[in-house]
């Protein structure tokens, strides 16, 4: 099984770099076009903006597989060992279900887009597709924050050390 994310992880990590690499090439293509030769692509910009939004949630699931989100870590520094994992695992589990349930409506609104037969106005794909990295990624970063909770949750029950960086496991 850790192979398995092992793999997941390197995909991930891959996935962002090309990604980065793609939207400034074609993004810098676009602008020499346009400022040239005078012939502008209406598709670079559409596709540029999906584009940052699937690197946004892939890198925020990164972020969560890393410990590296946003979080305030001020207090940890004053209490117990065993309070630091409580709060940690409060605060993980408060991620955890407001992933839930922008999960659940994204969903929704991709159900919604999918049976409306939407498109996007330049590429002309279903408007769902844009859509499925919020999906698909809200509920992978919720899981990831879940694994934290339970991990706090057993360091707080087994009263175990907290660690700096424990959340890079």
């Amino acid at each position: 099984m850790k192979k398995l994310f092992t793999k997941i992880n390197t995909i991930e990590e891959l996935f962002i770099g090309y990604a980065l690499v793609l939207v400034a090439v074609v993004a810098t293509v676009q602008v020499i076009m346009r400022y040239l030769f005078g012939i502008a692509f209406d598709w670079v910009d559409e596709g540029s903006r999906y584009m940052a939004i699937l690197i946004t949630f892939v890198g925020a699931g990164i972020c969560a597989r890393n410990g590296s989100h946003f979080c305030m870590d001020a207090v940890l520094q004053y209490v117990p060992n065993r309070l630091k994992h409580f709060l940690k695992a409060l605060a993980n589990l408060v991620s955890t279900v407001t992933l839930a349930i922008v999960c659940y409506y994204s969903w929704i609104q991709i159900e919604k887009l999918h049976r409306f037969e939407a498109t996007t106005p330049s590429l002309e794909i279903p408007m769902y597709i844009p859509y499925l990295p919020i999906g698909i990624f809200t509920a992978v970063i919720a899981v990831r924050f879940f694994i934290k909770t339970s991990k706090h949750v057993k360091g707080f029950i087994h009263n175990l050390p907290y660690k700096d960086g424990q959340e890079a496991h």
